[in-house]
């Protein structure tokens, strides 16, 4: 193929998703706002007004305070045109990473092309959430990673935690894995990592008295006590007013984890199911059928094919460390609570590696072929 070629496809790929984003945004009667979404905006009110609201993380709000700053009143389009923005960039970040680890422009290309018309990368554009900014600013650490801007890449690892906490540890196990294989510490990427890190915490601390960038640990936790699959009591916290802390909190879960550990597992297995699973729940009646299927083919498509993408190309410590986020997202939210969403981040990293399984069996196949 030859580059200019490589290119022009490219761009057909990116306009290609930057017109789906943009139909499923503003020409569809498909809602904006999510549940979460009315916390966002009150936490974003508290930011304007020089406080600070210690509940979910302060990066989203902190996003919308800027778009109420420069658009006034127009500030959900911009935000709507911010997602479309952020994940219009997300296929360019996965072109030039699957051009990078594999060596491949095709692998690239292919991922790319997948990511811009894959129905929850779009679907999720128009919600008014985290997931889009949080993809964003993952796979743009991991572009500038890859192209060895490490405090860059520091920064976008911190913005994306200060966004949606779950995203915590992979930078740090990556930075660990970085620092054994080439038995030097990269204190570049750490210093990206916790500078804006620490500037959230102490400015939390100077508003509530307590150093943190996020306080629904508790809540989350005591969540997770009953949660099975989509099946999530979110009004858990009100039959239970005693567990006031996360020490609480920890205690009732592993007090339920000893006392009914066969109903634990199957709990496990039904959160699991619900990230992954290739038929997952009807979310308590709010979910078609179609789309159940939809989601579930989807899933069958970056598990399945992403983990041989995965095992084939094993050897390689970059292939590796795309699966890191996977891995935690699953794990976290396998032991915790499972939404479908929570999987969004992670979606672009599998589906690379699915894409390079497709191109590895496409070259088989035309081996076999050719005489």
């Amino acid at each position: 193929m030859t580059r200019s070629r490589e290119k022009n496809i490219l761009i057909a790929i990116l306009a290609t998703g930057f017109l789906l984003r943009v139909l499923i945004s503003f020409f569809t009667h498909l809602p904006n706002m999510h549940h979460d979404s009315w916390e966002y905006y009150d936490q974003a009110g508290t930011l304007v007004s020089g406080g600070y609201t210690n509940y979910f993380p302060n990066g989203y709000p902190l996003l919308i305070a800027v778009a109420r700053t420069l658009a006034g009143t127009h500030y959900q389009a911009f935000l709507l045109w911010t997602n479309i923005v952020f994940s219009t960039l997300t296929i360019w970040f996965l072109y030039d990473m699957g051009k990078t680890v594999f060596a491949k422009p095709s692998i690239g290309l292919v991922a790319a092309g997948f990511l811009a018309v894959f129905p929850s990368q779009i679907n999720y554009v128009r919600w008014l959430t985290t997931e889009v900014p949080t993809a964003f600013f993952l796979l743009g650490a991991y572009f500038l990673y890859f192209r060895k801007q490490y405090f860059r890449s520091g920064i976008f690892f911190a913005v994306s935690i200060f966004i949606r906490t779950n995203i915590a540890p992979v930078p740090f196990f990556l930075l660990a894995i970085k620092t054994i294989r080439e038995k030097r510490f990269s204190f570049r990427m750490l210093f990206g990592i916790l500078l804006p890190l620490l500037a959230v915490g102490f400015y939390c601390y100077s508003k509530t008295g307590e150093f943190s960038i996020s306080g629904n640990s508790q809540i989350n936790i005591l969540y997770a006590v009953t949660a099975k699959g989509g099946d999530v009591d979110f009004k858990l916290q009100n039959k239970h007013p005693e567990i006031n802390t996360s020490g609480k909190a920890i205690k009732m879960y592993i007090d339920h984890m000893k006392n009914n550990p066969l109903g634990y597992l199957g709990q496990k297995c039904a959160n699991y199911w619900e990230l992954w699973g290739f038929y997952p729940s009807s979310e308590m009646g709010t979910r078609s059928t179609v789309s159940r299927l939809l989601i579930g083919a989807g899933n069958f498509f970056m598990v399945v094919l992403g983990l041989i993408g995965w095992w084939v190309h094993r050897s390689s410590l970059a292939v590796n460390l795309l699966l890191l986020p996977f891995i935690t997202i699953t794990l976290i939210h396998t032991i915790l609570f499972a939404l479908t969403r929570y999987t969004y981040p992670v979606e672009p990293f599998m589906i690379l590696l699915a894409a390079s399984a497709l191109v590895r069996f496409k070259e088989k196949k035309e081996a076999r072929i050719t005489p």
